[in-house]
């Protein structure tokens, strides 16, 4: 483990501090958020979360502790750090002026396919804290659609918030061997999240409506 990183101020997101761990070596100057993000994931895919270190990340890349430092301070901040990459792809390339019940149908099948496509994701989602980006960028993207459909802001937030913990929970369940195996005894699981999702947005349409 690396040396303790500085203390973030009271109230901000571990991922939204200064960089103040010294300047990285010489050699180190490729080293950037994304790649060090994609080399987390990579650890992650190849060993389950248990892998994930700031050691084995520094190890990884080739670079020492500092230089690595200068970036992320810490796990819990590399976990918002992937998280927060892996949600903005996933309104990368979206489909522009959707209805609002076809883009929440977008984001929640995007966001459960880039969840699945690296292990241990739904635990890592579980476990981190949303970055200041995912605050004050993704959320409000998600929810722009709502908006504009006429929705008030409490209820298209409440939307989106329903959407993320529908997508994660069946995640979770997907990801875990026990529970996937109880599901399958039931129904086939991509059959079942669209009929969950279509379920939950067209609740949502009836709801708004009222």
């Amino acid at each position: 483990m690396l040396n303790k990183a500085p203390v973030a101020p009271k109230g901000k997101n571990n991922a939204t501090r200064k960089r103040k761990v010294g300047r990285p070596r010489k050699g180190d100057g490729a080293l950037d958020l994304e790649r060090i993000v994609q080399a987390a994931w990579a650890l992650v895919d190849r060993g389950g979360m248990a892998a994930l270190s700031t050691r084995t990340l520094a190890a990884a890349l080739h670079v020492q502790g500092p230089a690595l430092y200068w970036h992320v301070h810490g796990k819990d901040e590399l976990l918002s750090l992937m998280m927060e990459h892996l949600l903005q792809h996933s309104l990368t390339d979206a489909p522009a002026n959707l209805p609002w019940q076809e883009w929440l149908g977008y984001v929640a099948q995007r966001q459960r396919q880039l969840l699945l496509a690296h292990r241990d994701s739904g635990l890592i989602a579980s476990l981190a804290s949303p970055t200041e980006r995912l605050r004050t960028e993704v959320f409000p993207r998600i929810m722009d659609p709502l908006l504009d459909a006429g929705f008030k802001p409490k209820q298209a937030s409440a939307a989106a918030g329903g959407l993320a913990a529908l997508v994660l929970g069946w995640v979770i369940y997907e990801q875990r061997p026990e529970t996937r195996e109880f599901v399958e005894a039931f129904h086939n699981t991509d059959e079942g999240f669209e009929f969950a999702l279509r379920s939950f947005v067209e609740g949502v349409r009836r709801t708004v409506r009222k």
